[in-house]
């Protein structure tokens, strides 16, 4: 049996916490096991990576933070392979070009286009623990590409669809709750939870699995274990809804911090004059994510969308070009938002959540700047003051 395991980059923030987990890899390879092992860069690498170019200039060239960030994730594979060495394992690293992990889209925030499977089947039959980098690949430049944050998850779940291997993400955390337990300490763990869920609970802003991962595992039916690096096995496993014996009323709440909106009002809201804002955002790799439009007819109309706060800087870029466009548009960047979301797929078949989701802010006059739906979720913009507040109070109201 192939397994590929994940280690996360609070994993393998030191060389004692990379010598245990080669330690653990190799009882888990003198088990019988092939192990494929994804690995993040050692703890705050990236950021420190990402503050050095910043350093120099508060705009880099997206090309260049790819080949940058890329190191970080290369330093740990050579670590935790010397560590397996060193304990007697045949072990070889691969960063993502030398996996065949071939990428496409836009610098900094890549897609897995496509993986040559045979290269890592390749090293594995020699008796190689196949030690491969996160978060990156090649793209069809030859440049190198990174996946965006979270991306060592994606990794990890591609390579396990293309090997037809088990998947396992270790982290910080002992499984998936309910809501964070930072900010709820009554949160509880989710045993079983289906790909949908997991999936709107990611993309929403839950910060334990990357969504594309969540994807990619619901895509090529990839069971996902998520659990505590080293610890016992009670984590969660996220599998089809079928698999999901207890469907609660509401699986869980997230916030997503990394969430800006932008107000642009003083243009004709015409579906043309809409569409060459939203040309330009795609242009720019710009994450369009809720929608909302004020005024339908009026030639000074108004409308508003969020994307994350990481896209701030291209958001300024389109800024100045739109105004070339529309010079009465106004173009207002709103960074002190948060979304809060509902997510459950009791959702569908149960008639008054969107009221007790409500009547929470009502009785603490909350207010909101947006709300949008989806079968299984409500989302709402809060002033992000209020996000961690709601969050509670809406945790406690479905006593999740």
């Amino acid at each position: 049996m192939i397994i590929v395991h994940k280690y996360g980059g609070s994993s393998v923030a030191t060389t004692e916490k990379i010598i245990r987990i080669a330690e653990y890899l190799g009882n888990v390879r003198d088990q019988g096991n092939d192990v494929v092992v994804v690995v993040s860069a050692m703890g705050k690498t990236t950021d420190a990576l990402i503050k050095l170019a910043n350093e120099i200039t508060d705009k880099p060239d997206s090309r260049e933070m790819d080949r940058l960030m890329s190191t970080g994730e290369q330093q740990t594979i050579a670590l935790l392979s010397i560590a397996l060495q060193s304990l007697g394992h045949k072990a070889i690293s691969l960063t993502g070009r030398q996996a065949g992990i071939m990428t496409e889209g836009h610098h900094t925030k890549n897609r897995i286009g496509n993986i040559n499977g045979e290269i890592i089947k390749k090293y594995l039959n020699e008796g190689n623990i196949v030690v491969v980098a996160g978060f990156q690949g090649i793209n069809e430049r030859g440049d190198v590409a990174t996946l965006g944050r979270g991306g060592s998850d994606t990794s990890a779940v591609a390579l396990a669809a293309v090997l037809d291997a088990k998947c396992e993400i270790y982290t910080d955390v002992d499984g998936i709750y309910s809501i964070d337990p930072r900010i709820y300490p009554e949160a509880k763990k989710i045993p079983v939870i289906s790909y949908d869920e997991m999936m709107e609970l990611a993309f929403l802003g839950a910060g334990v699995m990357e969504p594309r991962a969540v994807e990619l595992g619901s895509k090529y039916g990839v069971e996902i274990y998520v659990g505590k690096s080293l610890g016992e096995k009670n984590g969660t496993v996220i599998t089809s809804k079928e698999k999901v014996m207890e469907k609660q009323l509401i699986t869980g709440i997230s916030i997503n911090e990394n969430t800006l909106m932008v107000n642009i009002e003083q243009i004709p809201t015409y579906a043309r004059n809409v569409y060459a804002i939203f040309k330009e955002a795609e242009k720019h790799g710009i994450n369009i994510d809720m929608i909302s439009q004020n005024d339908v007819s009026s030639e000074e109309g108004s409308f508003a969308f969020t994307c994350p706060k990481t896209d701030k800087s291209a958001l300024e870029k389109i800024d100045a070009t739109l105004k070339e466009q529309f010079p009465e548009i106004s173009f207002i960047i709103n960074p002190y938002v948060s979304k809060v979301s509902v997510v459950g797929v009791g959702l569908v078949s149960n008639i008054g959540i969107a009221a007790r989701v409500f009547k929470v802010l009502a009785e603490n006059n909350i207010s909101f700047h947006q709300v949008s739906t989806s079968e299984i979720s409500i989302s709402m913009i809060i002033d992000e003051v209020m996000a961690k507040d709601v969050a509670r109070l809406l945790a406690k109201e479905f006593e999740i």
